[in-house]
């Protein structure tokens, strides 16, 4: 085309007329190529919000190092997500999410006993379409994935689950004389012989902290096996009636209170310890020995006890007892204006390679084909 001089500013072009309809044909057949070459250029970028009470900024915990990594390669999978963390110590935020029904946070950590107060809020998604449409592997669960079902529908899948044992400083038994307790007779005698100047024997933590709502230690690694039905349940399928036989909670609580005031194995500082105070006094040396998750073992032996710390399984009122075991499970916000990636997320982070990531870091991990990573035959595995 030749030029136009200042002086001419409507000067005709001696190049061939090409009309208005034209030029809009080309650009769309050029913009066209330019989006099959490369789709992934001119994608927007979306952002997911990850509620969860595990603090990416704590170097300390094997648990968080573990969900960072995790975090990390999901991006580097899908470079188009980027997941922002949202740190919900007692799971406040998350129930006050979904009871007011906000868009934010996407994607919500729940334990297994908060789900059906949660689905009644109207507030998560169902994700059973979502499952078959990518075929996940229903059978791949330590636990069927069935069992994690509210009102016979999925809406959050299993990330990890929650086993008590004991665990206690092999220096402090072995100056008592002791071994391991294996019935709660059994505590009692051994906790009394370890309960000497600063060293709680036995800790029974009734406290608050580091949990959701008031006591949560307490029924996690205690009320939940001293009360529960042969099934494992506190409540009945209506999520109203009470499960549990009075018999069950009698024995439970006299259980409970002879550690306290008979055996004199728990002190009652004891009454004040939560999660964050039995792992302080199990990694200090403070607590000689208690029934904690073994997801915190990795972090109590890297913390300070190191190899002293040692673990068995929990006493009972039987030797050989079964716990009751729960966990968490990931959920999707269902007003959440990033459902799609949302999904991607919790579909990686449940997927038996991020499973194995957060193996690393001491969680018990739900899908069973994690387990055949490398990583369990190493001793640390």
């Amino acid at each position: 085309m030749r030029a136009m001089h200042g002086s001419h500013p409507f000067a005709r072009s001696t190049a061939r007329p090409c009309s208005w309809w034209q030029r809009v044909a080309d650009l769309i057949a050029a913009l066209a190529l330019v989006v099959a070459v490369t789709p992934m250029a001119l994608a927007q970028p979306v952002e997911v919000v990850y509620n969860t009470f595990s603090d990416p900024n704590n170097a300390n915990d094997p648990r968080a190092i573990a969900q960072t990594k995790m975090i990390a390669e999901f991006e580097r999978q899908n470079p188009n997500i980027k997941v922002r963390v949202v740190v919900d110590p007692t799971g406040a935020n998350g129930a006050r999410t979904l009871r007011i029904r906000a868009d934010s946070p996407d994607v919500i950590r729940a334990t297994n006993f908060q789900m059906p107060e949660y689905v009644a809020t109207g507030s998560l998604l169902q994700l059973d379409d979502l499952v078959k449409r990518d075929k996940v592997d229903q059978n791949d669960w330590l636990v069927p994935l069935a069992a994690g079902m509210v009102r016979g529908h999925l809406f959050g899948l299993q990330q990890d689950y929650r086993i008590p044992i004991l665990i206690y400083r092999k220096h402090l038994l072995d100056a008592a004389k002791v071994t391991p307790p294996r019935t709660w007779d059994d505590v009692c005698t051994a906790g009394a012989k370890l309960s000497k100047g600063n060293v709680a024997g036995y800790a029974i933590p009734i406290g608050t902290t580091g949990g959701i709502g008031g006591a949560q230690a307490f029924g996690e690694f205690h009320l939940s096996t001293l009360l529960s039905a042969p099934d494992g349940k506190y409540f009945a399928d209506d999520n109203r009636a009470i499960a549990f036989s009075k018999d069950a909670f009698i024995r439970g609580a006299q259980v409970i209170k002879d550690q306290f005031v008979k055996c004199k194995s728990t002190p009652m500082a004891s009454l004040q310890y939560g999660y964050n105070e039995v792992h302080d006094g199990l990694r200090a040396g403070t607590v000689a020995m208690a029934t904690f998750g073994l997801y915190r073992y990795r972090g109590i032996q890297a913390q300070g006890a190191g190899e002293d710390l040692a673990w068995a399984p929990a006493p009972g009122v039987r030797p050989d007892d079964p716990q009751a075991v729960y966990g968490f499970q990931l959920t999707i916000n269902a007003f959440s204006k990033q459902k799609e990636a949302a999904w991607q997320f919790v579909k990686f982070m449940t997927s038996p390679a991020a499973q194995a990531i957060a193996a690393q870091g001491g969680e018990v991990v739900a899908r069973a084909s994690a387990y055949n990573d490398p990583y369990f035959a190493t001793p640390q595995g």
